[in-house]
């Protein structure tokens, strides 16, 4: 079961997402929703805290919580920037995926490195194609530890490897540590992406984390320049 404070997160999100708060609404005020959700005010806290972090929420002080202006739902080409769960995190069951390779490897020192885990332990390497809509969007790299994450499957990876890792290992993931850059389409990205020589793609390369601390994913995702708005926002404190 995940932790309240992610319970909370998502029931909010999702209300934001399905304009039941629509853009400048005031969200119930912390005691409030300590009372709705029957928990602790750091409880509450924690979940209005990613939210803001995620740009999907502003605080005034001695006011409240109100909603930024994003008009995520309404762009299938926008996502608040790079959110952990990537591409499932933002369009949920509009997502598909094909896999492209899927087999046990030795995990190279990079990847060890990233993993905290031994050269050449087993680890899982995936490459998936995400599509939204019938159209190509996102060439992802995935390691995951076997040891860590048992029970990866084909079945598995054709629907959200996070919502197996959350709703059937029972895990809980808390963060991520992210690198974006440009580079230059590959020869992979033109056959799979269906981009063109020297067509850009945007690298995003992650490290995630479960509430332990744990590292327990090492990914390369690219994404096609024209197919993403990657939006962030900034608050003067």
């Amino acid at each position: 079961m995940s932790p309240k404070y992610k319970m909370i997160y998502d029931e909010l999100k999702d209300a934001i997402l399905d304009g039941e708060y629509g853009p400048g609404a005031k969200l119930p005020d912390e005691i409030t929703l300590c009372q709705i959700y029957a928990c602790s005010r750091m409880t509450v806290k924690k979940a209005l805290d990613i939210l803001v972090e995620e740009g999907m929420i502003y605080r005034k002080q001695g006011q409240g919580s109100f909603v930024l202006n994003k008009a995520l739902a309404s762009d299938p080409y926008q996502m608040e920037e790079f959110p952990i769960g990537g591409f499932d995190r933002t369009r949920h069951e509009e997502v598909q995926s094909k896999i492209l390779e899927f087999k046990l490897s030795f995990a190279s020192k990079d990847v060890a490195h990233a993993l905290h885990i031994k050269e050449n332990e087993p680890v899982y390497d995936i490459l998936r194609l995400r599509l939204y809509d019938d159209e190509p969007y996102v060439l992802e790299h995935t390691f995951m530890p076997v040891s860590l994450i048992p029970g990866i499957t084909e079945d598995v990876l054709n629907k959200s490897i996070y919502s197996y890792i959350e709703h059937d290992l029972n895990m809980h993931i808390a963060s991520a540590q992210q690198t974006s850059r440009a580079d230059i389409s590959s020869t992979l990205d033109h056959e799979v992406l269906g981009l063109k020589e020297n067509e850009p793609v945007l690298e995003v390369e992650q490290i995630a984390y479960l509430d332990n601390g744990i590292p327990f994913e090492y990914s390369f995702s690219r994404h096609r320049y024209d197919k993403f708005k990657f939006t962030s926002f900034s608050l003067r404190r």
